[in-house]
């Protein structure tokens, strides 16, 4: 595993392309480029940090900020990470290449892009709960 808080520390800046479909569609696995930087404390709703938990690295967005810390939740996911701290958060998206696209964190199409994402979240959770049902269902009854 790539130690992404040594590279940090020493360059000052991380890039990498995407690793998961968890922030699709606005990254999208192995075709978009990430640009992260150190933090700078205390981090806002939408940014997008790059955290450690069980040493594994997720970045995710965030959707709320609490007394504890913050929530986060991928674009693409229906579950939310709750108390995420400073301690946790190694680094945050600075910008990315969207297919091939420059795109800077915090500008007006990722705002607009993040508030979309979570005006959706209800039907995007329904459709999960849904899709999880239909696994369960089809397990039962052992249907291929």
């Amino acid at each position: 595993m790539v130690d992404i808080e040594k590279i940090l520390d020493e360059k000052g800046i991380y890039t990498a392309k995407t690793i998961g479909n968890s922030m699709e569609p606005m990254l999208v696995q192995g075709r978009d480029t990430v640009i992260v930087k150190k933090a700078e404390f205390p981090l806002k709703k939408y940014d997008i940090p790059v955290y450690k938990r069980k040493n594994h690295y997720t970045m995710h967005r965030i959707v709320k900020v609490t007394k504890n810390g913050y929530i986060i939740n991928g674009d693409n996911r229906p579950d939310l990470e709750k108390d995420i701290t400073d301690k946790d958060i190694v680094g945050v998206m600075a910008a990315a290449y969207r297919n091939g696209e420059y795109m800077e964190c915090g500008s007006a199409e990722d705002i607009a892009f993040a508030k979309r994402a979570r005006r959706t979240y209800p039907i995007r959770a329904f459709k999960f709960f849904l899709f999880r049902v239909k696994g369960k269902i089809k397990r039962l009854l052992k249907i291929k």
